[in-house]
């Protein structure tokens, strides 16, 4: 609301507690006068106790009048405003496009008017963007169809190559490097379909109760000796016979994705830990690590899908949908995946689900 306005509804709101002092004071003249009259026309001197009684009561009585007469002139102002948040609540909780409907001419009016343009560019924008998102899926499943195809055909031909000769040492090396990359760009389209299939809400989870603390122990278990190997010192907390109601593949996928993250580009031979907590109804399972300050600094973009710090990863292989794969089942379990610093040269992840109690 423009500043003007502002100062119209404080100038309205002083000139309705004047009007209603101003019959307030009326009414306490008035009793007052009323008392006074009764004493002298009985000719009889008040009770100190009977009078202060009497105008404790008079001014009792003139309060009452204030707030009564400044509530009914101020009724239908309240009403509005709290129309008014009601209706932003339910904006602001997701339904976008709602409007608020306008009376009158003041500047409640105007900022409900305000409130409807507001909404309306909201519900266009979510529009846009959701129409960007299904164009984007759509690219992703085109690129995904079209290019295995060709990559079928390319990994046919070079087995069939393999098998018409012996080849010398040099070109075995060649063709070992072609099917590494072809097996690399196959596992980059798997994981293309796969993005496409959970941003389309196409996967249905088989949820059930799950021993997460176990699941936890094995997988670190089955991943230790690789951390061994890279020099990293993995510490784990983690508390015994945590529950959750989960897909128990779609859940290794995940802590699978954010341990391999961390084994890929955490810095050499840094801390890495591992920790399991149930608070309340909230379960929290977090993986920190060290890491750079440009991989720090590009925090927000990490759950980008493609999205990379090249310069911080260098030659690591990484397709960058992972962590975005990870944070898209994290939310159709209902729960949430987040990323935060909590010192210097250290990141970590966050995956938290919500207890039905």
């Amino acid at each position: 609301m423009k500043k003007r306005q502002w100062d119209r509804l404080l100038v309205k709101l002083i000139g309705i507690i004047l009007i209603n002092a101003l019959i307030a004071t009326i009414a306490f003249l008035i009793m007052g006068y009323l008392i006074s009259l009764y004493y002298i026309q009985n000719e009889t001197t008040p009770d100190p106790l009977i009078y202060n009684l009497a105008f404790l009561s008079v001014t009792f009585i003139t309060i009452i009048i204030f707030v009564i007469g400044f509530s009914l002139m101020t009724r239908k102002t309240l009403q509005k405003i709290t129309d008014l948040s009601n209706e932003i609540e339910q904006i602001a909780n997701g339904d976008l496009g709602r409007t608020v409907e306008v009376t009158g001419r003041d500047e409640l009016a105007t900022l409900a008017e305000s409130v409807n343009q507001m909404s309306r560019q909201l519900h266009q924008l979510f529009e846009k963007e959701r129409s960007h998102e299904e164009e984007r899926n759509q690219l992703f499943s085109n690129l995904s169809h079209d290019l295995r195809t060709p990559l079928t055909s390319v990994r046919g031909y070079v087995q069939l190559l393999q098998t018409e000769r012996e080849w010398t040492d040099q070109e075995q090396s060649h063709f070992n490097v072609l099917h590494e990359k072809t097996a690399q760009l196959e596992h980059l389209l798997d994981q293309l379909m796969d993005v496409n299939r959970l941003y389309s809400a196409q996967v249905t989870l088989s949820k059930h109760r799950l021993n997460i603390s176990l699941l936890t122990s094995q997988l670190v278990h089955e991943l230790q000796p690789l951390f061994a190997e890279k020099g990293y010192r993995l510490t784990v907390n983690i508390q015994s016979d945590v529950y959750v109601e989960a897909d128990q593949e779609q859940l290794i996928r995940v802590f699978q994705n954010l341990m391999s993250n961390a084994l890929k580009y955490a810095m050499d031979e840094s801390p890495i830990e591992l920790t399991l907590i149930q608070q309340g109804s909230v379960v929290e399972w977090r993986l920190c690590n060290g890491t750079s300050q440009q991989t720090i600094d590009a925090m927000d973009q990490l759950f980008d899908r493609t999205y990379r710090v090249d310069a911080s990863r260098g030659e690591t292989p990484g397709d960058g949908l992972g962590l975005s794969i990870a944070r898209q089942i994290m939310l159709l379990h209902e729960g949430t995946l987040t990323v935060y610093s909590p010192e210097a040269e250290c990141i970590c992840f966050r995956a938290r689900f919500a207890l039905r109690m």
